[in-house]
């Protein structure tokens, strides 16, 4: 998962107000019979000149509101928030979307997440590559300061979405750690995964097997696996280190798709696969090499690969609740632009939610 973490910072708020106007009809009552009585021996009256109806003043321009000026004209700030949700409303909107379910959900719960919490977020996050099946040091501020300018900078993403993702993401591991529980089953499963016999590869992950043709075509003319890994994967996490994966068993390893084993059981070092499908995505893989079982007791490594095993699953159960929580939620778009955006991306599966709610 690409995922993401955060100091916290509030999102611009957009107020729309609508102005409804109306009119009133002039109507005056007929005369009694007592009026029209005492008029009929009348001269007639000069007859009644129909009175000018007054010319409706036009509808008054909005009052300028400017971000900034160019040469002394300005830059509305409506212009600004107009595309800003036209471009990145979506986005930003679905992450305080599950941020905020997130935070209800350990307030409906009773469970207090902290600065300290927070924090430690930050250490998990920023510091992920480095996780072994111990604790992460702690981060000291100028450490935190550098590796945060390295994420959002390699990432392209802000430190306004880092800082929400991370404040979701320390109420998403609240919920999922009282949840996971590891036994001794599950420790010598991951034993054997761990130091039995295993196999390391790179993938490209692609959408459908029409993009095989053309990278079939460029490994036939010698062209490196990483740069069409580059070119081609829509992984964006094993995109960075070149497709490779972390080292996995060909039996039994719930880590990674059982195609995926079975396929690199049968492929030699340096060979490269036809396109599989797994998981709702095409994988193209090339077998790097094969690491034999390393000799190590079950006994000497049991304390960390509780530890390591217990971070995976967490992690994995924060990915679940917050799904769940999402796909649970009533929401309503009262914004006509993001609530085109959210439906028609949702009608194509580009994203996870549930439907809107009339308004």
């Amino acid at each position: 998962m690409d995922t993401l973490r955060i100091e916290r910072v509030s999102f611009l708020c957009l107020v729309a107000g609508l102005l409804i106007a109306g009119c009133q009809r002039d109507e005056r009552p007929a005369p009694s019979v007592r009026e029209s009585l005492s008029t009929a021996d009348r001269a007639p009256a000069e007859a009644e000149q129909p009175r000018e109806t007054p010319e409706a003043a036009p509808p008054p321009k909005p009052k300028s509101n400017p971000v900034a000026l160019v040469n002394g004209a300005p830059i509305e700030r409506r212009d600004l928030i107009n595309l800003l949700i036209e471009t990145r409303g979506l986005s930003y909107l679905q992450q305080l979307f599950l941020a905020e379910v997130a935070r209800q959900e350990t307030t409906r719960q009773g469970l207090d997440v902290t600065t300290d919490d927070i924090d430690n977020e930050y250490n998990h996050t920023l510091q992920a590559d480095r996780f072994n099946g111990k604790d992460p040091d702690k981060l000291t501020p100028a450490r935190q300061e550098q590796l945060i300018e390295e994420w959002t900078r390699t990432r392209g993403i802000t430190r306004a979405e880092l800082a929400i993702a991370i404040e979701r993401q320390a109420h998403l591991r609240k919920l999922a750690e009282r949840e996971v529980i590891v036994t001794d089953t599950m420790l010598e499963l991951e034993y054997r995964i761990k130091h039995g016999e295993r196999v390391e590869v790179r993938h490209i992950q692609i959408p459908a097997p029409r993009d095989w043709p053309k990278i079939k075509k460029r490994l036939d003319e010698g062209e490196d696996f990483e740069m069409l890994v580059r070119d081609f994967s829509q992984n964006g996490i094993s995109r960075e280190k070149g497709g490779l994966l972390p080292p996995f068993a060909v039996k039994e390893d719930p880590t990674v798709p059982p195609v995926f084993a079975e396929l690199a059981a049968k492929l030699e070092v340096g060979e490269v696969s036809n396109p599989v499908e797994a998981e709702g995505s095409y994988h193209i893989l090339k077998l790097e090499r094969r690491i034999p079982a390393d000799g190590v007791t079950y006994e000497e490594v049991k304390p960390v690969l509780k530890r390591h095993l217990r971070a995976r699953l967490v992690a994995q159960r924060m990915e679940a609740i917050g799904q769940r929580l999402l796909l649970q939620s009533r929401i309503t778009i009262k914004d006509p632009t993001l609530r085109k955006q959210y439906e028609t991306r949702l009608d194509g599966q580009e994203i996870i939610g549930p439907r809107l709610q009339s308004e």
